[in-house]
């Protein structure tokens, strides 16, 4: 009985969280990496690539700093959960990267200095936000 409620409310959990939207969250790397490479990180729901008006905003921050600090290279590097098929991912974190890419290119920075990184499925099993992200890396 006890078991069956643990698990019932994991479900219920789990349910809740995919209902509620994730959009994106801007995070920069820790300190010591900071001043090296600032990094801007870009959430998305599960199998989404859509851009949310909060990681537009992210996207266009880093846009923006990119050009403040001149950077010669920007990285998008391009994650997906391990929920579904490693081909499936591969594809997600390729069309992540792509529409990343091109929103950093709309909002200024030279296409050529956008190097596209798909990563794919992350390798754990955990299915949190953490793992769907882009991550906009800014070279000096």
């Amino acid at each position: 009985m006890i078991a069956g409620l643990r698990r019932s409310s994991c479900l219920l959990l789990a349910l809740a969280a995919l209902a509620c939207p994730i959009g994106a969250h801007a995070q920069t790397s820790p300190p010591e990496a900071a001043a090296s490479a600032p990094r801007f990180l870009v959430y998305f729901n599960e199998f989404s690539a859509y851009l949310s008006p909060r990681a537009k905003k992210i996207i266009a921050d880093a846009a923006h700093r990119a050009k403040e600090a001149g950077a010669k290279a920007i990285t998008v590097q391009a994650r997906a959960s391990a929920t579904g098929t490693v081909q499936t991912n591969k594809y997600l974190a390729m069309t992540r990267a792509s529409i990343v890419a091109d929103q950093l290119a709309a909002d200024g920075v030279a296409p050529g200095t956008i190097e596209q990184e798909p990563i794919g499925q992350t390798g754990s099993t955990d299915p949190t936000v953490f793992n769907r992200r882009v991550d906009i890396v800014i070279k000096r």
